[in-house]
C-alpha cells in the first residue's frame, strides 16, 4: 500500500501514458455526508482484452514487456487499499476503448490513506508527456474543481506537441531507467 492516494493515482495514470492514452481523466469525489471517497482514473489508451484483464487482476503482473522482471503491483495495491477501507474496486477495459480503474472507500475509515500531494501528481503527469490532456475533476459536498492541461495550454497560447516520446518510449515507460534523459525531455517539451 502506498502512503498516499495520490501515489496510487500516479502509478495508474503512468500506466495510462504507457498504454498510449491521449487523454487521462482523474476524478476524486469526496462526500462527508455519505462518508465516501471515490478515486477514478480513466484513459483512452489501448485497453486490455478479457484474458489480459483477468490475469492482471488475479495476481501481480505487468503488461510492460520491456521489464526484465514483472512487478505489476499497482492495481493490487489500490484494490487492497479500497477493500481494507470498506470500499470496492473495479477495472473496466476493452481493446481500443481504454481502461477505467475505480476505487471507493469509506472516507472516515481509520486506515484510509490521505489524498496526499495531488498537485505534484498532476504536474508529474503533465511533464511526463505534454501531448496528453491530463484532466482532474474534484468534487466534494460543497465544491467542484476542474483542470485540463489542454485547456490551460490553449489559454496560454502555447502549442502542444503532437507526440512527445518516440514510439518505443511511449509504449514502454520505465521509471528508473533514464530519469535524467526523461527530465531533460520533459523540460524541453514544456518549453516548446
Amino acid at each position: 500500500m502506498f502512503d498516499e492516494l495520490s501515489l496510487h493515482i500516479l502509478d495508474i495514470a503512468m500506466n495510462s501514458l504507457a498504454a498510449g492514452a491521449r487523454t487521462v481523466q482523474i476524478t476524486l469525489a469526496e462526500s462527508a455526508r455519505r462518508d465516501s471517497l471515490l478515486v477514478r482514473v480513466r484513459d483512452d489508451g489501448c485497453g486490455m482484452d478479457e484474458p489480459t484483464l483477468k490475469r492482471v487482476l488475479a495476481a501481480p503482473t505487468t503488461t510492460k514487456h520491456s521489464r526484465k522482471k514483472g512487478i505489476g503491483l499497482g492495481l493490487a495495491l489500490l484494490r487492497q487499499t479500497a477493500e481494507m477501507c470498506d470500499g470496492k474496486f473495479r477495472v473496466r477495459s476493452s481493446p481500443g476503448a481504454g481502461t477505467t480503474v475505480t476505487a471507493s472507500m469509506k472516507l472516515s475509515h481509520v486506515d484510509r490513506p490521505p489524498v496526499g500531494d495531488l498537485n505534484a501528481t498532476i504536474l508529474a503527469l503533465c511533464a511526463a508527456n505534454p501531448a496528453v490532456d491530463v484532466q482532474l475533476h474534484c468534487v466534494s459536498d460543497q465544491e467542484k474543481f476542474h483542470f485540463s492541461s489542454k485547456e490551460l495550454a490553449e489559454k496560454k497560447g502555447a502549442s502542444r506537441p503532437e507526440r512527445f516520446w518516440s514510439g518505443a518510449e511511449k509504449t514502454h515507460y520505465e521509471p528508473g531507467r533514464t530519469q535524467k534523459v526523461e527530465r531533460e525531455g520533459a523540460a524541453a517539451g514544456c518549453l516548446a
